[in-house]
């Protein structure tokens, strides 16, 4: 994992490269493969292990990354709290995200519950006002008729 961050260091540096970019297509591959790894998971695993096992790994990442980086303890304040409720609804979005992929095809599943951005962006929206282009709407509104597709037999 440290590799990967001297890596996109230099790929910024050298390959002039934005950093941004570097990661996101990190995100892109290990959240590809986090999916079908989860899906090879269920052949032997009840959803109950599998969810504590791969959020047990993702606790030992929080300790690396917390111990390399350092942390202190933030400030109780309203920003942490949000921070606090934001992993949350991540924490429950992964407990239904396992049901669903236990009990459905990982090929609907996971293109399905990917949608979640065009969610966030409405949100945005709606109550943060912020503007989006009409390339973007037309993205959200596909994204919306992905996801009727991708749910009909």
């Amino acid at each position: 994992m440290l590799c990967l961050f001297f890596i996109v260091r230099w790929l910024c540096v050298v390959g002039r490269v934005e950093g941004w970019l570097v990661f996101s297509v990190l995100c892109l591959l290990f959240w590809g493969l986090w999916g079908f790894i989860l899906k090879l998971a269920y052949s032997n695993l009840s959803w109950v292990e599998t969810y504590f096992l791969s959020s047990l790994s993702s606790f030992i990442l929080v300790l690396f990354v917390v111990s390399y980086y350092g942390l202190k303890f933030p400030p109780l304040n309203t920003y942490s709290a949000l921070a606090f409720i934001a992993g949350f609804f991540g924490g429950a979005g992964y407990v239904f995200f396992v049901k669903a992929l236990e009990q459905g095809k990982a090929s609907v599943v996971i293109p399905l519950t990917a949608l979640y951005p065009a969610i966030t962006a409405v949100i945005a929206l709606v109550v943060l006002r912020e503007k989006i282009s009409v390339y973007q709407g037309i993205g959200i509104i596909l994204a919306v008729l992905a996801s009727i597709l991708l749910s009909l037999k």
